[in-house]
């Protein structure tokens, strides 16, 4: 068994948590769109097809959308701290406290190479973020997927924390039944799938608990290092 991969939303942040554990752990972040190969920083682009169609998709319903590079946020319409603090904190995380106002479709254009994944949030506009989500589905750009009720993330076409975890696995010759991943929303389901083990944290909804192979505290009761000290020490 391996503590190989740490999985967080952006980089920098996880580089952090890196830096505390020891330097032979990797990082996995984005949504799987950005992982440690050795020495290689691997990263996927949403790219401008993407990109553009959500764009066109949100500006038509008035939709305020975020895309993120490694260390910048991408914002159009509404500026991330307009949030509540919860989305704004979700949307700091991700962009590392640097935004950037997407002025037109061609400023975006200009970005666009940086653009590695996003997320639309729509706190009380569900009906909005639905008729969104379902146009995303159809025009089959990007992959779709969701962290909490009120937001649609958007990630590169035929990528997620699972296909990362798939990736790590083959590059390193780990055998599926020594991983263990622990995930709480539905953009974990893949993950918790792809791994030996799938670990579903306390504070996760009953579909999650319901496919994951155990289930452990919450987050906020440290559930992680509960479940590995179970497991391997008691």
């Amino acid at each position: 068994m391996h503590l190989h991969k740490i999985f967080y939303a952006l980089l920098s942040l996880a580089q952090v948590i890196q830096k505390r554990i020891n330097s032979k752990v990797e990082i996995i972040a984005s949504n799987g769109s950005v992982y440690q190969k050795g020495h290689h920083l691997h990263q996927d682009h949403l790219g401008w097809k993407a990109i553009s169609t959500v764009y066109d998709i949100t500006t038509e319903l008035e939709l305020s959308t975020n895309f993120f590079s490694t260390d910048r946020t991408f914002y159009t319409r509404n500026k991330p701290w307009d949030l509540s603090r919860l989305a704004r904190m979700r949307v700091m995380q991700d962009g590392a406290g640097k935004f950037e106002d997407v002025h037109d479709r061609d400023h975006l254009n200009e970005v666009s190479e940086q653009i590695i994944n996003g997320i639309v949030i729509a706190q009380g506009q569900l009906d909005k973020l639905s008729i969104a989500r379902q146009k995303l589905v159809e025009a089959d750009v990007l992959s779709v997927s969701s962290s909490s009720p009120d937001n649609i993330e958007l990630i590169p076409k035929r990528i997620d924390k699972a296909s990362a975890v798939r990736a790590i696995t083959n590059q390193y010759g780990i055998p599926v039944d020594h991983t263990i991943a622990f995930g709480n929303d539905k953009n974990d389901l893949g993950m918790l799938k792809a791994a030996g083990t799938g670990v579903a944290m306390g504070n996760s909804a009953d579909e999650i608990k319901a496919q994951a192979d155990a289930v452990t505290e919450a987050s906020e009761d440290d559930g992680l290092p509960k479940y590995l000290k179970r497991r391997f020490l008691d």
